[in-house]
């Protein structure tokens, strides 16, 4: 079984990887993974081991925690973050080959000393939106359902992801996941409008520019693509 008292440390601090500072913010609704109980004791024993923090640095932590898939000489592509970094490396005026998507992914993408946030709503890896494993691994009744789960951190994550982007102040911020727009636009505080018409959904409010995507497992390369070439005519440098 997880040990209860660090697995609730986690999910009351940990929130995905990069810098706070960063100018623009990708923000999901949680991380896959946690296929096996041990991939997930794993990541709470490189967290304890590295400090608890609520940032951590991607392309050291995921090897640190026994996941080398994505960071190694042999790294394939993350699904979620290739479009994510597709839109990144678009919006900067650089090429989204395969080799430009990988080679960011290794090394920079979500690094404590980089130029993005990546945070999650919800703090628990899980392999899909209908798996629910944590009931055969913990005894925390807050554990025992998705819905138990979700009904014990989702306020109280939004309401702490919200302070963070008041303090913080980024540039833009990209929801990804369209089916949770009304939320998004809670956390947003703010009302959506079409950016893109039925591709992109924006609102500014306080300096911040928050944007609603579809979800990058969802939408094809050329969607991203085009949506990378709107945060450029838009932002320019500013990301």
């Amino acid at each position: 079984m997880l040990p209860g008292t660090l697995l609730t440390e986690y999910a009351d601090k940990f929130y995905g990887f990069g810098t706070w500072d960063a100018k623009i913010w990708f923000i999901g609704i949680e991380e896959a993974g946690g296929w096996q109980e041990q991939d997930v004791q794993r990541r709470l024993d490189a967290w304890k081991l590295n400090g608890k923090r609520d940032l951590e640095d991607a392309p050291k932590f995921y090897p640190a925690s026994g996941n080398k898939r994505w960071h190694d000489d042999e790294a394939c592509q993350q699904p979620t973050w290739k479009q994510l970094i597709r839109m990144l490396l678009v919006a900067r005026g650089k090429p989204d080959t395969d080799d430009a998507l990988l080679n960011y992914q290794r090394c920079d993408f979500g690094c404590a000393g980089g130029r993005e946030c990546l945070a999650e709503l919800l703090p628990l890896p899980s392999p899909s939106s209908t798996a629910w494993n944590y009931l055969k691994w913990s005894g925390l009744s807050w554990l025992h359902s998705r819905s138990l789960y979700q009904n014990h951190v989702l306020l109280e994550r939004a309401y702490s992801i919200q302070q963070k982007l008041e303090r913080y102040r980024p540039r833009v911020v990209i929801f990804y996941a369209s089916t949770w727009h009304r939320l998004w636009g809670v956390i947003a505080r703010g009302v959506w409008t079409q950016a893109i018409q039925g591709k992109l959904m924006g609102l500014e409010r306080d300096g911040t520019t928050f944007y609603v995507t579809r979800h990058p497992r969802a939408e094809s390369d050329d969607y991203f693509h085009e949506i990378g070439l709107f945060l450029r005519r838009k932002h320019g440098n500013q990301i």
